[in-house]
């Protein structure tokens, strides 16, 4: 027997799992697709997919749900809580049970369409999308595809886009500076990483990249930061991590080459980490959307740009694509995402999956 959205976001929350190491929210999701009477298909190692067909050579939608969590504590306190050290502290649990939610709604009413739908693993890190993306080849055909991600800095009801780049494009980098071990007595005889690392950031901070006179939107930034192995031995390595974010693909290679350049006078190199694609929205979508939502009794919001790294920027370049924001809080408190208080309603899980099957309701119209 088929579990209801709610049932399966208890399950899944219980159960949070990082990138590519998706296996038991895998295998919750494969069983509960298969009671409805589908077949979902491995894909991305730790992924599923379901390809639903009603009508014989027409073209599909895709519409995409991460599944991924994050190395956080959970502090919420309640019954359905994390099992282990890892959170659902973006909301992809309630990602994947919309998109169950909708599934459910098509096969039990029998709507028309033809959907792709991806459970996308390592959306955090990695950029599964590209992955999926890599082994779905062209075996669909697909018209357009679409995503949600949850915030409760909007209020249920709330939905929020931006017309061009929603999400930034972002890279990681990494730092790297190698020194010359010495015991602090003789440091003369050493080359101090530590000390070279601390010049830069002192010239970073004072000649930060994202302070741009032409407007470029752009914004570069360290969180992380080592050295050394003893504390009365000179560094013989230091290490600074961080990431830079940028409207469009160009601008963010573009200032890995300058940051790069900077290093090589303070005895660094620079390393490439992951690198996400901007989230662009197509216009006519977006156009339709704003449409729909006056329709579907949501306010629709212009949040502009949004620094955010979000790899559906993959799927953004291949596909005529619309992403957008929905908002979740029905309290007067909100605690952001990657919180370890982030907890939504279970009442968010219904009203999103209606409003999403009357969303791909209205997509599937518009292309046919």
């Amino acid at each position: 027997m088929a579990i209801s959205p709610i049932e399966l976001r208890h399950k899944l929350h219980m159960n949070p799992e990082l990138a590519f190491n998706e296996f038991s929210t895998q295998a919750i999701l494969e069983e509960n697709l298969e009671n409805l009477g589908l077949h979902p298909v491995k894909i991305a190692k730790t992924g599923l997919l379901v390809y639903i067909e009603r009508e014989k050579n027409k073209p599909s939608i895709l519409y995409r749900a991460d599944m991924d969590a994050l190395p956080i504590t959970e502090d919420t306190g309640c019954e359905f809580s994390s099992r282990n050290n890892n959170m659902h502290a973006c909301g992809h649990d309630i990602h994947m049970s919309v998109m169950y939610g909708v599934i459910k709604r098509i096969i039990e009413e029998d709507m028309p369409g033809n959907f792709v739908f991806v459970f996308q693993p390592a959306e955090e890190t990695i950029g599964g999308a590209k992955y999926v993306i890599d082994e779905m080849r062209e075996k669909y055909k697909i018209a357009c595809a679409t995503a949600l991600h949850v915030t409760d800095e909007y209020a249920l009801g709330e939905v929020a886009s931006s017309s061009g780049t929603l999400f930034a494009c972002a890279m990681e980098i990494t730092a790297k500076f190698r020194g010359r071990s010495a015991h602090i007595a003789q440091k003369q005889n050493g080359i101090d990483a530590m000390k070279n690392a601390v010049a830069f950031l002192n010239y970073f901070y004072n000649n930060p990249y994202d302070n741009d006179s032409t407007g470029s939107r752009l914004l570069v930034g360290f969180g992380k930061m080592f050295a050394g192995s003893v504390r009365n031995v000179v560094a013989d390595f230091a290490q600074v991590e961080g990431s830079i974010r940028g409207e469009k693909l160009e601008l963010v290679v573009d200032t890995f080459s300058e940051i790069e350049k900077t290093l090589i006078n303070y005895g660094g190199t620079l390393e490439r980490g992951s690198l996400y694609p901007p989230v662009v929205n197509d216009e006519e979508i977006l156009s339709l959307f704003k449409c729909f939502t006056s329709s579907a009794n949501l306010r629709y919001i212009d949040c502009g740009m949004k620094y955010t790294g979000e790899d559906f920027g993959f799927f953004t370049m291949k596909y005529p694509s619309l992403m957008f924001w929905a908002g979740v809080r029905t309290k007067e408190q909100s605690h952001g995402l990657h919180n370890p208080h982030f907890l939504p309603d279970d009442e968010v899980v219904p009203f999103l999956t209606d409003s999403m099957v009357k969303w791909l309701n209205e997509l599937w119209n518009s292309i046919n």
